[in-house]
C-alpha cells in the first residue's frame, strides 16, 4: 500500500496544539490572579498611593477584576479546547492514520492512503473505491443510535470531560467529507456528476465496544476495516476509468501539498 502523509502539516498542527494549550493555561492563570487583585491593590493605598490611585488600579478594585477574570476564563477555555483537539489528533501515538495503515497492512500498491494531504483529512483510494474516513478515538462502551454516539455515565468521564474527544455526529461528518471530496474530484477529472466517494467512520481505540443500532453511514472498528473493504470490492461502485483518473488527481494533490510517500 502507498501511504501519502503530510508530515509538515502534522508537525505544524502539533506545535499549534501545544502552544495554544500553553497560552490557554497562561490566560487562565491571569484570570485567577485578577480575582485576587482587589486584595493586593488595597494594600497599595498606604504603601504606594500613587500606584493605588491610577485608573487601572481603581478600575480593578471597582469591579473590573470580574470582567478580566471571566474573560480570561472564556478565552483560556477556548484556547485549551483548540489545543487539546490538535494534540489529540496530531501528537497522539499512534495517530488515527497510523492505526488505519496498520489495519490495512498487506494491501498492495493499488491502494493509496492519504493522511492530511487532500481536501479532506483521511482518504483511501483503491480497488474497493474511494473512501472519506472520519475517525474517533473514544474507548469504552459506545452505542450508535440514529447516528448519535451515546456513552454510559461514569465518574471518570465527568472528571476528564474537557480533555476527552467530543463524540459529535461522526456519520454526518463523514458524509459531509465524502460529498466535499466527490465534488472536488469531479472538478479535477471533468465529470459532470460528483465522483462517488463513500463515507466511513472508523473507531481507532483498541478498547472500544461498539454497538451500532442505526446509522446511514457505515461505522466500524478498525479491526473490521479489511473485511469491510474486501466486501466493497465485490460491489464495484466506481468504474475503472473514473477510479484511475481520481487516483491520479489525489496523488498529484498529495504531492502538491508536500506529502511524503511510503
Amino acid at each position: 500500500m502507498r501511504i501519502y502523509t503530510n508530515e509538515k502539516f502534522i508537525e505544524k498542527r502539533t506545535k499549534l496544539g501545544r502552544r495554544t494549550s500553553m497560552a490557554g493555561l497562561v490566560i487562565l492563570m491571569i484570570g485567577m490572579a485578577a480575582s485576587f487583585s482587589p486584595g493586593f491593590i488595597a494594600g497599595w493605598e498606604t504603601s504606594n498611593p500613587d500606584l493605588y490611585n491610577t485608573f487601572w488600579a481603581q478600575w480593578l478594585v471597582g469591579g473590573g477584576w470580574l470582567f478580566v477574570s471571566m474573560g480570561a476564563l472564556l478565552i483560556g477555555f477556548l484556547l485549551g479546547q483548540i489545543g487539546n483537539a490538535n494534540v489529540r489528533s496530531f501528537a497522539a501515538h499512534p495517530r488515527a492514520d497510523q492505526v488505519i495503515a496498520k489495519a490495512l497492512k498487506g494491501f498492495d500498491d493499488r491502494n493509496h492512503l492519504y493522511a492530511w494531504a487532500e481536501p479532506t483529512d483521511l482518504v483511501l483510494a483503491g480497488p474497493a473505491g474511494i473512501f472519506a474516513f472520519v475517525t474517533r478515538g473514544i474507548g469504552g462502551n459506545v452505542t450508535i443510535r440514529d447516528g448519535k454516539v451515546k456513552q454510559p455515565f461514569s465518574i471518570r468521564r465527568l472528571i476528564f470531560a474537557f480533555g476527552q474527544e467530543p463524540a459529535g455526529l461522526p456519520g454526518e461528518e463523514a458524509q459531509g467529507d465524502a460529498n466535499k471530496l466527490g465534488a472536488w474530484l469531479s472538478e479535477q477529472i471533468g465529470n459532470d456528476e460528483p465522483v462517488a466517494v463513500q463515507p466511513l467512520v472508523v473507531f481507532t481505540n483498541e478498547n472500544v465496544q461498539l454497538d451500532v443500532q442505526d446509522s446511514d453511514v457505515p461505522i466500524i472498528h478498525y479491526k473490521q476495516l479489511k473485511q469491510h473493504l474486501n466486501k466493497e470490492i465485490r460491489g464495484k461502485r466506481l468504474d475503472k476509468t473514473t477510479l484511475t483518473k481520481s487516483v491520479e488527481s489525489l496523488d498529484a494533490e498529495a504531492e502538491r501539498r508536500g506529502a511524503e510517500v511510503e
